[in-house]
């Protein structure tokens, strides 16, 4: 049986020559699942969960993942649309080298300027004039997300409380394996599940959910394949407010 890791791999190759669309990338790796499960079966035959093997893979390998599908999006975005050639999509430690995107997204403590934590950002780069640069959103990724809902909830509002970072989105992708935005009857008010989700709802925004049975989606809860839609509008928005459409 050929490893099943040959086969994400060649998935993402298929992504970056753009033999594969990027809303549909997630729903090619995930047909991959039940194949990993049968080769850790075989191979691991002592592992007693073969899916939960399966979410460590991914979990390790997901930021990765999300990026290499999201450029190749921006890319197509470049390669038919000429306004949009300054688009980029920067890991956090490529944006934290650059002195003047670093001032960009900054927010300030105190008398301290902290720069957020983040995956990955999308920014409009202007090499002949960096400082005319704009950073337009920040995306966070996560396979279990408890904590971090409430840290790009805090970014999100110390994004809101300045003039320079005001407009920067923050949006969160996220496997959800442990069901938090799923909504129950029986959740009480005060559960964390709720919580998470309300916080979500109404604060950050965009939450993407890449999980093959979810049967529902609300204005900012929505599936993967919605992310590449709301990223359109979002430069599109962009283009009209700086005049370049």
């Amino acid at each position: 049986m050929r490893d099943p890791k040959k086969s994400i791999e060649n998935i993402i190759e298929k992504v970056k020559r753009n033999e594969i669309p990027p809303e549909n990338a997630w729903q090619e790796i995930g047909s991959v699942k039940n194949d990993y499960q049968k080769y850790v079966r075989v191979h691991h035959p002592k592992v007693k969960n073969p899916e939960q093997f399966w979410h460590s893979y991914i979990g390790k390998r997901f930021k990765n993942l999300i990026y290499e599908i999201t450029k190749s999006y921006i890319e197509g975005i470049k390669k038919n649309n000429e306004h949009f050639q300054k688009l980029e999509i920067l890991k956090e430690k490529k944006l934290k080298n650059n002195d003047i995107l670093v001032r960009k997204i900054a927010v300030r403590c105190g008398e301290y300027l902290i720069v957020p934590d983040m995956d990955m950002a999308i920014v409009e780069y202007d090499v002949n004039d960096p400082w005319n640069s704009e950073i337009l959103a920040i995306i966070s990724c996560k396979t279990s997300h408890r904590e971090k809902i409430a840290q790009d909830w805090y970014w999100k509002l110390k994004f809101l409380s300045s003039d320079v970072t005001k407009n920067i989105k923050v949006y969160l992708v996220t496997t959800d394996y442990n069901g938090d935005f799923e909504p129950k009857r029986d959740e009480k008010f005060y559960s964390k599940k709720i919580r998470n989700r309300i916080i979500a709802e109404y604060e950050l925004d965009g939450v993407y959910i890449l999980r093959e049975e979810l049967t529902w989606e609300s204005h900012k809860i929505k599936r993967y394949e919605k992310f590449f839609e709301d990223l359109t509008n979002l430069l599109t928005s962009s283009e009209e407010f700086n005049g370049n459409s």
